[in-house]
């Protein structure tokens, strides 16, 4: 049966269920791509050193111990569904993101899940999602949820994290008394690790996230898709 509605109803439908207008964007955004409810920010840090709090335990034991550490340049996913922050992946590069197929690598944080090929590879451990991005505009409350991350106590609560894979892969990074030795000496070191390849894209992930939430990169084509819309537009809209 065929349906009709008047342009300006499809269009405010249409004008509904589409993105808003980009948001001012935290430093270091090197990509943001959106998809109705669905988005995904990619931060770039360059290679920096960090003071880490770290723990031999678990969470709770009181055996923490404060060590300077290099990094390489760092690449953080974060992903928001219905304007809230939903999680955030961590990956390492040796260079500067240059398309949306180079090469990412896993991490070797003890607070990062390790499991190649999962999904969840790579899901920071954020403890509990922080108030401090409740109402806060992104450029304020990425750099803060960044920071909360690296502010919290590092301990080995994940069994397989990323830390336990890569300690094997180079001997400067095999404990951090060795890590933090290497960054004494050369606090640029990690730029020459050979870090383990993801073997994902962050085209990739992107088109991960959006199956996972039953959405497809795919933009309106056909006059079919077109009707559909049509189909799907409330009554009396």
């Amino acid at each position: 049966m065929a349906r009709r509605a008047p342009v300006d109803s499809l269009l405010r439908f249409v004008s509904r269920i589409m993105p808003p207008p980009l948001p001012v964007l935290p430093a270091g955004t090197r990509w943001l791509c959106r998809r109705k409810d669905l988005m995904l920010l990619v931060v770039e840090h360059p290679p920096q050193s960090r003071s880490l709090q770290v723990s031999g335990g678990k969470k709770g034991e009181q055996d923490y111990h404060a060590y300077r550490l290099a990094f390489p340049y760092i690449i953080y996913l974060l992903t928001f569904y219905r304007g809230d922050f939903e999680e955030m992946k961590m990956f390492y590069r040796t260079s500067p993101l240059i398309s949306l197929e180079d090469t990412l690598y896993h991490t070797n944080l003890p607070n990062v899940r390790g499991e190649p090929g999962h999904y969840g590879s790579q899901r920071v451990c954020l403890r509990y999602r922080p108030e401090m991005l409740e109402g806060v505009p992104l450029c304020e409350a990425v750099p803060a949820l960044i920071e909360f991350f690296w502010s919290t106590g590092f301990n080995q609560d994940i069994a397989g994290s990323a830390f336990e894979r890569a300690s094997m892969r180079d001997r400067r990074i095999g404990s951090f008394l060795s890590w933090e030795v290497a960054t004494q000496e050369d606090p640029l070191f990690p730029l020459k690790v050979d870090w383990e390849p993801a073997e994902r894209t962050l085209g990739g992930l992107w088109a991960e996230c959006l199956k996972l939430h039953g959405e497809t990169d795919q933009p309106v084509k056909t006059a079919d898709e077109v009707a559909d819309i049509l189909y799907r537009l409330p009554v009396g809209y």
